[in-house]
Parts: structure tokens; C-alpha cells; sequence
């Protein structure tokens, strides 16, 4: 098993409109979790970053392609889901990466001179085929390759199974929506643990993501 880092530059500054739009805000570090094309033609996005929370989320309600977002946190760091209309550049690389044999390695970092550094998980061959599937409009260049040793360096992998499952469940019944759309309780229920244990999970959860965001 490889890898491939490479990092791509989107022209015009962004990979779509709201990118750049938030690129604009000069966030101090970004980066996505996850992002997926939905059957509706909107991206759904888990990403975090630091910087001007009150400017990002004033951003985000008055772009008209972003469909609902919810923030957690502060300037220090913070945590945003956000489902918005997806363009055709967007499109065709959630697209592509469908197709690919490879897969690409979360998150997703954005570079301070308005890259994306990503990583592929494969063989050469699917490397050879990701890079060179690349649309129009986005200028790549490889930063390394070489046998792949996964590491300990995403917040998420630093979560301990329980603690995943906590925050899928909170996540998935909106504890982190604006406004806030369930409870401990709720939770709970979903996990078969105690109100207490779900409280204190998701207080580590948050502990280690937001550890992790300033000591970078």
C-alpha cells in the first residue's frame, strides 16, 4: 500500500464560490473531514478551522447556495457542518473520486497559499489515474509518495470507538445544528448509555478537538 500528497491550486483562489468567498476571511487553519455529493446535487462538508467564527457564520447566512450550517466553537477553533449548492467544479471532483481506485486519506488541509493538500491511498497505477483525472481549471503539484503508515495525526482517529460512535449519533440527530435539535437524552437513547456518559464524552470529544486545533 502508497501514497501520494500532492497539493492542488483551484484558480481563482478557491475550489468553488463559497471557498473563496470564505478564503476571504484569512482563517488561521482549515480543514475538511468530510465532504460528500448528496443525490439532491448539494455537498455536505464536516470540516473545522480558527479564526473569525462571527465573520464565517455571517458569511454562510447570506451565501444563497448554502442550503443549512451549524457552528461549534470559537475563534480558537471550531467545528462546521455545512450543506450548500454544489457547482460544476465540485461536482465533477466528487465525481471523479467515485470512480477512482484510489481513495483519498481525510482531511483535506488548506494551505496558507490557497491550496488543498491531499493525500491518495493505492497503487501507482490508481496515483497515476487520480493526478491525471484532475479537471480543467486546478494546477497540481506532488509533494511526496512513498509506502503508506497511517498515523495519529487526524483528529478524528484520536477518538476512541465509543467516543466516534457518541459523536456520530449527536451529529446524525443534530445536537451541533443552530438551533440545537436534540438532547442528552436523545442521545442516550441512540447509544443505550446514561445521560451522564454521553455528557462526558462528548465534553472529551470536544476537549480533543479543540486541543488539537491550537497546538497547530
Amino acid at each position: 500500500m502508497r501514497y501520494i500528497t500532492f497539493v492542488a491550486y483551484p484558480q481563482g483562489g478557491g475550489i468553488n464560490r463559497l471557498d473563496r468567498r470564505v478564503n476571504e476571511l484569512d482563517l488561521e487553519y482549515r480543514a475538511t473531514h468530510r465532504m460528500e455529493l448528496l443525490d439532491d446535487d448539494t455537498v455536505a462538508m464536516f470540516a473545522e478551522g480558527r479564526g473569525d467564527i462571527a465573520g464565517l457564520r455571517d458569511l454562510l447566512e447570506a451565501s444563497p447556495e448554502v442550503v443549512e450550517f451549524s457552528l461549534s466553537g470559537d475563534d480558537s477553533g471550531f467545528f462546521s457542518y455545512t450543506r450548500y449548492g454544489a457547482d460544476e467544479l465540485t461536482r465533477l471532483l466528487l465525481e471523479d473520486r467515485r470512480k477512482s481506485s484510489s481513495l483519498m486519506d481525510m482531511p483535506v488541509e488548506h494551505t496558507d497559499d490557497g491550496g488543498l493538500r491531499v493525500t491518495y491511498i493505492g497503487t501507482e497505477a490508481a496515483f497515476t489515474e487520480a493526478v491525471s483525472n484532475q479537471p480543467d481549471g486546478v494546477r497540481i503539484e506532488v509533494e511526496r509518495t512513498g509506502p503508506y503508515t497511517p498515523t495519529s495525526r487526524h483528529v478524528i482517529s484520536q477518538l476512541t470507538d465509543r467516543q466516534r460512535e457518541v459523536l456520530s449519533a449527536a451529529t446524525d440527530l443534530g445536537y451541533y445544528q443552530e438551533p440545537r435539535n436534540t438532547t442528552y437524552k436523545d442521545i442516550a437513547e441512540a447509544t443505550g448509555l446514561s445521560e451522564t456518559t454521553v455528557g462526558e464524552h462528548l465534553r472529551k470529544i470536544e476537549a480533543i478537538v479543540f486541543s488539537s486545533l491550537q497546538i497547530r
